[in-house]
């Protein structure tokens, strides 16, 4: 977070992209979030003065990422709507509904 302008849940999601079963428990998650409101910029300034521009290219490998994980994300919605619509129930007749005999006794239970 502090070496990227990335928020905590952009970083979290990046993490989760190269590491599935990261889950950081809701305590750990609001100390990020109160980061980020609080002392993120300070420190972002500070490592900026101190160090200079990031020759490491965080925020773009972190964005390739994270683009990369939305694709992925893209791709399987899609094919659960296709392996849905594949599987979709189909109609066991092409006559319709009016078509079969009714029964009286049956229509008017």
């Amino acid at each position: 977070m502090t070496v990227t302008n990335l928020g905590w849940e952009e970083c979290l999601a990046a993490t989760r992209a190269v590491r599935s079963y990261v889950s950081p428990n809701f305590g750990f998650q609001e100390q990020l979030q109160e980061y980020e409101m609080t002392l993120l910029k300070e420190y972002r300034a500070w490592i900026q003065k101190e160090y200079g521009k990031n020759p490491l290219n965080d925020q773009e490998e972190l964005q390739h990422l994270l683009s990369q994980q939305e694709e992925k994300a893209k791709q399987q919605q899609s094919g659960a709507r296709e392996t849905n619509w594949i599987h979709a129930p189909g109609s066991t007749s092409s006559r319709p509904h009016t078509a079969f005999p009714t029964s009286s006794r049956w229509m008017n239970r």
